[in-house]
């Protein structure tokens, strides 16, 4: 029979395993399974790693809510879906210039003006701030001297995520600097160099940084996986709302 040339029948069988101990082969061997399903057959065929990421926010919301589960594909540059611009350097502006409204226009050096809508491909990025994982919105693919760029913001954030939001009073704790005050407009782009700065998520995305886009939606089901780890972690499995 086909069974007993299975993993953990063929285990059982072979060192006459039962109770707790043939359990305990189960599990390890299920646990094994899933784990070569998820971190080496499933980047193969989607051509992602990982092959699928967890919404653990609302900077989403609208297109994602908390627990939905993204599944990503491969992403080279040119397979990406944003307006392409062709410039001298990565330093856009935003119209309007504000934290408080939605960014209509991003602006780039030279006049060039790229409307910022909800069609760009949604991505998964390493944020060169933080080396976190953020997926969001594609809003512009950027070819420069320097190499090729995409430009991201959340769905539901006002500005993207590489604008430099302008703090108006710093204060030193022992942790470092934190800003107490911001001024309403934005009139920088974050660098590598503003970790800690306030409203930096990311900065322009070098197009190596890109690890998927998402190519369809699980609703919620992720939220199995996040009240795990929120009870084995004793609280901290969700970090931000359960919902949006």
């Amino acid at each position: 029979m086909l069974g007993d040339y299975e993993p953990a029948a063929f285990l059982k069988k072979r060192y006459s395993l039962s109770g707790w101990k043939a359990e305990a082969v189960d599990w390890g061997v299920g646990f094994a399974e899933a784990a070569i399903f998820y971190f080496i057959i499933l980047p193969l065929v989607l051509g992602a790693y990982p092959p699928a990421v967890v919404v653990q926010s609302c900077s989403m919301a609208g297109t994602y809510n908390v627990g939905d589960i993204a599944v990503m594909v491969g992403a080279p540059f040119g397979s990406i879906r944003a307006p392409l611009v062709n410039a001298s350097s990565l330093n856009y502006s935003i119209y309007p210039n504000n934290i408080s409204e939605q960014t209509q226009e991003l602006i780039f050096p030279g006049g060039q003006k790229v409307p910022v809508t909800k069609k760009g491909d949604i991505i998964l990025h390493i944020s060169p701030i933080n080396g976190e994982q953020i997926i969001h919105r594609a809003i512009a693919k950027v070819i420069t001297p320097q190499g090729r760029f995409i430009i991201t913001k959340g769905d539901a954030n006002p500005i993207p995520d590489s604008a430099k939001i302008e703090c108006a009073e710093w204060v030193q704790e022992s942790g470092g600097m934190r800003c107490t005050k911001i001024r309403s407009t934005v009139s920088h782009i974050c660098t590598s160099a503003d970790k800690g700065y306030p409203g930096c998520l990311s900065t322009p995305v070098p197009e190596g940084k890109v690890l998927g886009k998402a190519a369809f939606t699980i609703p919620l089901l992720g939220h199995v996986k996040m009240l795990f780890m929120h009870i084995i972690t004793l609280g901290h499995g969700y970090p931000g709302p359960m919902w949006c």
